[in-house]
């Protein structure tokens, strides 16, 4: 049966390259997510009531690719890895959540955008999207001018250091970074999914940021709708320079 712990503000629920061996879901407080590599550490974003954590390791037999550390205290449900197997297999919405997020995964990500599931080209049609740069960073490459999405789906990435190559298909929009890298080569895709238009973290290393909800490999989505008017994206990670607003209308 799953127990509960109780955690107060700094405490450290797991470390990066720890062994998934159980799943968390969050009762009250708040967690943050960090991504460290040998140059720095980034806080991808935080974790609050009714999320999981460390759902996808379990699944896929991965150790943690995050550190998680309390910003205050409360409490978390803890699952042993088979608990949450049991879990899964008597609650319909989580299978699904489970099973649409392995079978983007399982998929190459750079095979979506080509040719896959929720990927087909659409020029729109009675709504339009622009994006614009919101740091002074990404205004001073993409410039101040809004920049008019007229068909899906629309890639943001970064444009390629030393001998790395682009991925299969090109991002719609290239901007540059340096190391520690924020922006993955191919990092988010605004596109249509299930008649949404969404924008979707393409398995990036430090994951998006869509209207304060962190979405990709650390946390327990890897969309969030986008809604009429303004919605701000941080691209790498709380404190990213590479904020965007996407305005829908």
């Amino acid at each position: 049966m799953n127990t509960l712990r109780n955690f107060i503000k700094g405490d450290v629920l797991f470390r990066q390259g720890d062994d998934s061996d159980h799943v968390l879901r969050v009762r009250s407080g708040e967690l943050e997510v960090i991504r460290e590599n040998e140059r720095a550490s980034f806080m991808l974003g935080y974790v609050r009531e009714g999320e999981w954590l460390g759902e996808m390791g379990v699944i896929e037999g991965f150790p943690r690719s995050a550190t998680v550390r309390a910003t205050a205290e409360g409490t978390v449900e803890v699952f042993s890895a088979q608990e949450f197997l049991d879990r899964v297999s008597n609650d319909p919405a989580l299978a699904r959540e489970l099973i649409v997020r392995l079978s983007i995964r399982l998929r190459k990500v750079e095979d979506r955008i080509v040719a896959g599931t929720g990927a087909e080209a659409h020029t729109l049609s009675g709504v339009s999207i622009t994006l614009i740069a919101r740091s002074d960073r990404l205004r001073s490459q993409i410039g101040s001018s809004p920049i008019n999405v007229s068909s899906l789906p629309f890639v943001v990435g970064r444009v390629p250091a030393g001998d790395e190559g682009l991925p299969p298909r090109q991002p719609d929009l290239l901007v540059e970074d340096k190391e520690p890298f924020r922006l993955s080569r191919d990092h988010f895709i605004i596109e249509y999914r299930d008649d949404r238009l969404v924008v979707s973290d393409l398995g990036s290393t430090l994951g998006t940021v869509v209207n304060g909800q962190p979405i990709g490999w650390d946390f327990m989505r890897d969309s969030a709708p986008l809604h009429r008017g303004e919605n701000r994206i941080i691209a790498g990670g709380r404190g990213s320079p590479f904020e965007f607003l996407i305005s829908v209308g």
